[in-house]
């Protein structure tokens, strides 16, 4: 797996990931909803594709503007 960091970077637009594994860049709308669990957050895609976000290092902040993102692109937060 190599080096198992990845960076996050949330704009209006879009959600971007990058890892040493490669990188996408998520538009808020195909986000269909967030499973919001105790250690980490699951962005689900489609029944069969999801991002798993660790909240280890995630700000409050940040975590609140994705998720006020997901909801205005038509998202469910749950």
């Amino acid at each position: 797996m190599g080096n198992p960091q990845a960076t996050l970077e949330a704009s209006d637009s879009s959600l971007s990931l990058s890892s040493g594994a490669g990188s996408a860049s998520i538009p808020w709308s195909a986000i269909a909803e967030i499973w919001q669990l105790k250690a980490c957050r699951l962005l689900l895609l489609s029944k069969s594709q999801f991002v798993t976000l660790p909240l280890t290092d995630v700000m409050p902040e940040l975590e609140a503007f994705i998720l006020a993102k997901v909801r205005a692109s038509g998202g469910k937060v749950g």
